[in-house]
């Protein structure tokens, strides 16, 4: 099992429960049970280590002139790729919310916000910091899609630990 790749292993899992359809109700307790344990702090470790250290090297073939398309400024460029960075998070705080995991999804937006968070200071030799603003736009972007997703946030939590970003909440800030 050990040698299999990750769609080697989801191929035989198919197969075996075609083969052993009793297994089915099994498999899908264990696959919500593993869907629903979110370690925020983990999700926030994840989120920094994939900002912050990416390689700058990764501008060099996306800053400057694009045949095509033209002129891309470094700071697009490198939104760009810190986007594809934070797009599998995003992507996992939809599903949780989609599956209706409320918990899940509401521990996935504050590890996300808490790892952007961590990445407001850009620092020297880094793509952030090529893109100054990007974790406090796209942390506005995760409010406005736990709205779009009714996930219910810790609010007041959340301002407490968020220093200096008390502004993207604002009085009265819903997620309703």
């Amino acid at each position: 099992m050990n040698a299999l790749t990750a769609a080697e292993k989801g191929e035989l899992l198919d197969a075996l429960l075609t083969a052993r359809p009793d297994l089915r109700v099994r498999a899908e307790e264990l696959a919500t049970r593993r869907l629903s344990r979110v370690d925020p702090k983990g999700v926030a470790d994840g989120v920094e280590s994939a900002l912050r250290f990416v390689e700058i090297d990764e501008l060099n073939g996306r800053a400057g002139y694009r045949p095509g398309i033209g002129y891309v400024h470094p700071v697009d460029a490198a939104a760009e790729v810190l986007d594809e960075l934070l797009q599998p998070f995003l992507d996992d705080l939809q599903r949780h919310a989609q599956l209706g995991m409320t918990a899940a999804a509401v521990k996935m937006a504050v590890g996300i916000l808490h790892g952007l968070h961590r990445c407001r200071d850009g620092g020297s030799e880094s793509l952030l910091e090529y893109s100054p603003d990007f974790a406090g736009e796209r942390a506005a972007e995760v409010l406005r899609q736990c709205r779009a997703l009714a996930v219910d946030l810790p609010v007041d939590d959340l301002v407490d630990a968020l220093t200096g970003w008390e502004q993207l909440f604002g009085h009265g800030w819903s997620t309703r």
